[in-house]
């Protein structure tokens, strides 16, 4: 999410408001957007961004940040078969200490409900 600011404004005013302006016509099909957040003790100010708080408060886009490499497959999973916008935010620090058996069938998450 170091660089999604430049994005932010097709995000926000062109995305997230899609289906609203449609009359419910038309969605952006699974549009997802996977962004790194978060600081891992090295990158200064371009490289410890967490964008999150601005996008949770965007009427029309889910925020979805997992916990580990099991939730973050059901939740990218639903996030592609979601008719809104999502940003899937990565915690670094799980590129690097994450580990789990993540099983290798298809399953989805609920997006909306904490964990």
């Amino acid at each position: 999410a170091d660089y999604i600011f430049p994005a932010f404004d097709q995000i926000v005013n062109e995305a997230a408001k899609m289906r609203y302006r449609s009359a419910g016509n038309y969605d952006v099909g699974g549009l997802t957007v996977r962004a790194p957040i978060m600081a891992v003790g090295h990158g200064a100010l371009y490289h410890s961004q967490s964008p999150e708080a601005f996008f949770s408060h965007i009427p029309g886009i889910k925020v979805v940040i997992p916990r580990g490499p099991i939730q973050a497959k059901g939740l990218l999973l639903s996030c592609f078969e979601d008719p809104d916008p999502c940003i899937f935010f990565e915690p670094k620090i799980l590129y690097r200490t994450a580990v789990d058996k993540v099983p290798s069938d298809h399953y989805t998450l609920p997006l909306g409900k904490a964990d």
